[in-house]
């Protein structure tokens, strides 16, 4: 390596540098075209600079970078353009050019990258108890509105945010819990604040008509999803489903994949009746069959539709929510449409006092992946903001193989936007459903560590789950090694970059 190695490197780091200011700047100005929050608009232009980079496949720019000692660009999200011009004024030193007139971030600057996600993760989650940064968010079971021994026990173990899904029970429960969480946190001298989470447009099986005495459904066998309100079992069936959307049902084409009770089961649909569509189940997760229930998911991933992102029934329980919550979770956003929808709703109930109440939006569906960037920038630019990654239906939306490769390209994303991110879905669920945990739930929660919350649900065991959780992110808090990441593409910024041409 020599002075004219160094010389082209430079260029070449330069030429991105001025392709990222470009067409990060164009993006930023299409975003801001109605005006966004002034708090918000130095990490919008961060995530636009993001795009921007990301758009293209940076591995041999990396290669070419780490042997000069010098930043890959792994660890960009938090200051894109910051990073960019350290490298820069590094490069010029050693190539003997001047590059005076762009900004070199010094080590002090470089610590305070992280103290905007720090401090809307405050915003969002409230303060944190000492001996850890990552958060936890637990799952409100019905006995907790009445059980504060069970609450306070939570509040004292490390809960730091209750949720209550409101999906389940009524105002009267809800009220009981919040009682008990903030009567908990005065006892016990530690913050908890109420999220109140929207269920929101979910398809689930509505009612169940059998001849069967173990409703079972196994692989090969037949079942209807039916459109009608008062269901008959056809010729030859003996389950019969209809579900709370039977416009939903009526758009089924024969050939499409029906995934059941979070992918435990998965049939293909056959035939279309007068009833509505017969379906034969092509897998379980249990070799004799998986019992069928109400009020269970069903997924259509190959099923393009647009529910609105609020039911009549959300905004019922949006009316309770406004005036109890500290903040507001809702379920399947999916474009900037939906976040509209939700603020338009929220300025008509929010009362002066909390105009500003934190909102979460729950990214479940291929449509929400393809189109966070946008959904951050406008719900972010409209008031605190935070993103659950619920990790269930999205699972079963894209497929599992996809998972990790996607929760990846959202946590990246949502650094660059300097955006909490919640790490949702089946944390150690064995622990806390059956005291027993497995080596994979632990791994998990360190993966979750990287997040600014993780999410338990409720379970017989949930005290003795929340101790284990705050454990281990109390312990890994002391590994703060970051493994470099190799930028190839991401689809996500090429998708938004090129929506915007």
């Amino acid at each position: 390596m020599n002075r004219n190695d160094a010389q082209v490197l430079l260029q070449e780091v330069m030429d991105v540098r001025d392709a990222v200011i470009q067409q990060g700047d164009a993006l930023f100005n299409e975003w801001n075209r109605d005006g966004m929050r002034e708090a918000y608009t130095h990490s919008a232009a961060n995530l636009a600079y993001y795009m921007a980079f990301r758009s293209q496949d940076m591995r041999t720019l990396q290669e070419k970078l780490i042997p000069w000692g010098l930043s890959s660009l792994g660890r960009l999200e938090a200051d894109v353009l910051g990073t960019l011009n350290a490298v820069v004024r590094t490069l010029a030193y050693i190539a003997d050019q001047d590059v005076e007139d762009i900004d070199y971030r010094s080590s002090d600057s470089f610590l305070e990258r992280n103290q905007t996600l720090r401090k809307n993760s405050d915003e969002l989650f409230g303060s944190i108890n000492a001996g850890r940064d990552t958060r936890v968010l637990v799952t409100m079971p019905s006995e907790a509105g009445k059980d504060y021994e069970l609450v306070r026990q939570l509040v004292a173990s490390g809960m730091n945010m209750a949720r209550i899904n409101c999906a389940h029970d009524d105002a009267s429960v809800w009220t009981g819990m919040i009682e008990n969480v903030k009567r908990a946190a005065d006892d016990t001298g530690h913050s908890c604040r109420i999220l109140m989470d929207i269920s929101g447009p979910k398809i689930r099986t509505r009612h169940l008509l059998t001849s069967k005495r173990s409703p079972k459904l196994k692989v090969g066998e037949c079942f209807l999803l039916s459109t009608d309100e008062a269901m008959t079992l056809p010729e030859g069936i003996e389950v019969a489903l209809n579900t709370y959307v039977p416009e939903m049902i009526a758009k089924i084409s024969v050939g499409q994949n029906i995934k059941m009770d979070d992918g435990h089961i998965e049939a293909s649909a056959q035939q279309k009746v007068d009833q509505g569509i017969i379906c034969e189940v092509v897998r379980t997760v249990k070799s004799d069959g998986v019992k069928i229930k109400t009020e269970k998911g069903i997924n259509l991933p190959d099923l393009d539709f647009k529910l609105s992102v609020l039911t009549d029934k959300d905004r019922k329980d949006l009316d309770f929510a406004a005036k109890h919550a500290d903040a507001i979770a809702f379920s399947f956003v999916k474009d900037v449409e939906d976040i509209d929808q939700i603020e338009a709703a929220l300025l008509e109930r929010l009362p002066q006092n909390k105009k500003h109440l934190p909102i979460i939006a729950k990214i479940e569906t291929p449509e929400g992946i393809r189109n966070l960037p946008d959904i951050i920038q406008r719900a972010a630019g409209a008031r605190p903001f935070g993103i659950m990654l619920a990790r269930g239906d999205l699972a079963v939306e894209i497929g599992y193989e996809r998972l990790s490769e996607i929760q990846e390209e959202v946590l990246w994303i949502c650094e660059a936007a300097h955006v909490p991110v919640i790490w949702a879905t089946q944390v150690v669920e064995s622990l806390v459903k059956t005291g027993i945990p497995t080596r994979s739930e632990m791994s998990d929660v360190v993966a979750g560590s990287r997040t600014e919350c993780i999410m338990l649900n409720k379970g017989e065991y949930i005290v003795d789950g929340l101790k284990v959780v705050a454990d281990i992110l109390a312990k890994f808090d002391d590994h703060h090694y970051k493994k470099t990441a190799m930028l190839r593409s991401l689809s996500i910024a090429k998708n938004t970059l090129d929506r915007k041409e």
